[in-house]
């Protein structure tokens, strides 16, 4: 087992509400692995539309034995 970091970024839709934001951001990690620890750096307004983005930076438990790895491409 090993521990891996990364950063990503995540859209927050407009409908959603902030007390909701928690679990929207753990089901998205989930899609990448187990996270161990996370946290959200950075929140962006972009004025063409009502959503925005979040940016986290996460660490996964990584099991070597299963011979996936993460792929942090970009939801």
């Amino acid at each position: 087992m090993k521990l891996e970091f990364i950063e990503l970024d995540f859209e927050w839709p407009s409908e959603l509400p902030l007390c909701d934001l928690r679990n929207y951001i753990l089901s998205k990690l989930m899609d990448y692995g187990k996270p161990l620890r996370w946290a959200i750096t950075s929140i962006t307004t972009h004025s063409r539309n009502e959503n925005q983005l979040i940016s986290v930076e996460v660490v996964f438990i990584v099991h070597q034995d299963k011979g996936k790895a993460i792929n942090p491409v970009l939801n």
